[in-house]
């Protein structure tokens, strides 16, 4: 993945529990299972860093190959940072799903994802 490494500093999340400030991450990819991976810095040295996050208000792509395929894409391009870009991901309402993945509001440069046109255009499939 190309990039830079954004800059980090965040509380870990507390296990089940919504955080009522915006947690910084750097983004380490998405997958079309429908989850990104995040890294998210803890001051706990014990504490997983790097988390499963679903994000809020995407297409559901359940047993559709091709628009699981989009949506991944369309995702990993709206969060990667290149040479010439940096992006700020922010990660509201970060909470635990119970299956040892997590789901959050997540905007890119104070951008909400759910609101990209393309996204939303795919939603609509």
């Amino acid at each position: 993945m190309l990039g830079i490494a954004m800059a980090v500093r965040a509380d870990s999340p507390a296990p089940n529990a919504a955080p009522s400030v915006p947690v910084t991450a750097q983004f380490r990819g998405c997958e079309s299972a429908g989850w990104c991976r995040f890294w998210v810095e803890s001051r706990d040295p014990l504490a997983q860093s790097l988390h499963r996050v679903y994000p809020d208000g995407m297409p559901e792509t359940a047993g559709n190959k091709e628009l699981a395929i989009a949506v991944r894409n369309r995702l990993n391009a709206l969060m990667s940072s290149f040479v010439h870009q940096h992006k700020r991901i922010l990660l509201y309402r970060l909470r635990e799903r119970g299956d040892g993945t997590w789901a959050a509001n997540i905007t890119v440069n104070e951008s909400d994802l759910a609101e990209d046109p393309a996204l939303q255009a795919l939603r609509e499939r």
